[in-house]
């Protein structure tokens, strides 16, 4: 189920956040554009993101009082960027936001913006193997090694329960970080066994002849939170009326891509680099901030669950 970040270095950047904390511990929160209020809003060059292209292009963020710009980032950067109050809102992949949150960064959680779907033939993330591969099932991978794009991230973590729920044994399975655009080149030439990819990059490899093993988000995780909109305590605690603002807006924002499918895929080359080629065909993500809590619980019990936190987390804390 998920795209996205890179974790391999999210343990550097958390404690450089926690360093800029120190340093940095104002914000312009009082900074406005035409008697509106600017915010900046740190976010992944990923189709998750365009109901935020939505909402400012159709003046939801100006209904509420918000001049709102995007900051185009990597997932790490943003928690940095929320902490030290350059940006005042984050959209997110859930599991980093929860891992710095576990980590002791002054972050809340405000709502959501996609969802896993239950459908695993319109999952955005999906598992292959080589074609002629001797790996049948999800259980054949015991022993095996499978590329995914970021360790201890979202994308493991629901491969992990997808697999021990298939009948695999997930602590059996080597995990080997890779970007995605490298990933049909390693499984054509036998240097993995399988490959957790998303829509569009699992195109090349479907079409030399890999076959689909299993879609992780669908089958585990159902429902789940994959991208969050995430700001800082601070920031919330000093602009209350305006983080509601900023969510009525995006939630609208999100309203719309989910009813405009088309609108989706044409806005998407003006903020992510996914071949234009590929566009019409791929697989979007649910767009639904409904029942954000829900959504955000079903990972923090999977993370409670594989070690990718510390302890139990206090969801009430992480979300407002």
């Amino acid at each position: 189920m998920h795209i996205l970040p890179r974790h391999a270095v999210i343990a550097g950047l958390v404690t450089l956040a926690l360093v800029s904390t120190a340093s940095c511990s104002s914000s312009d929160t009082e900074s406005r554009t035409d008697g509106l209020l600017d915010v900046t809003v740190g976010q992944l060059p990923i189709v998750d993101s365009v109901p935020f292209t939505f909402a400012v292009d159709k003046g939801f963020f100006r209904e509420e009082g918000i001049n709102a710009t995007a900051d185009f980032t990597n997932a790490g950067a943003m928690i940095t960027n929320l902490v030290n109050g350059s940006d005042q809102f984050a959209l997110g992949e859930t599991a980093i936001v929860i891992q710095a949150f576990d980590k002791g960064l002054p972050l809340r959680i405000v709502g959501g913006v996609t969802k896993s779907t239950d459908l695993p033939a319109e999952d955005t993330g999906v598992v292959l193997v080589a074609k002629n591969s001797a790996v049948k099932t999800p259980a054949d991978l015991t022993g095996r090694t499978v590329a995914v794009g970021a360790l201890k991230g979202s994308g493991e973590l629901s491969l992990r329960a997808a697999l021990d729920k298939a009948g695999a044994d997930s602590d059996q399975v080597k995990f080997l970080e890779m970007p995605l655009s490298d990933m049909t080149d390693a499984l054509a030439k036998g240097h993995v066994d399988a490959i957790s990819t998303i829509s569009p990059f699992d195109t090349a490899a479907l079409a030399q002849g890999a076959t689909r093993l299993m879609s992780p988000g669908a089958e585990a995780v159902p429902g789940g939170m994959q991208l969050t909109v995430a700001t800082s305590q601070k920031f919330e605690q000093e602009n209350p009326e305006a983080v509601q603002g900023f969510v009525r807006a995006l939630n609208r924002g999100i309203e719309y891509a989910a009813a405009h499918p088309d609108e989706v895929r044409a806005v998407l080359p003006t903020i992510s680099p996914v071949p234009a080629e590929l566009i019409p065909a791929m697989r979007l993500p649910v767009f639904d901030a409904g029942d954000p809590r829900a959504a955000l619980t079903l990972w923090t019990g999977l993370m409670e669950q594989y070690q990718f936190v510390s302890g139990d987390v206090d969801v009430d804390e992480l979300m407002s």
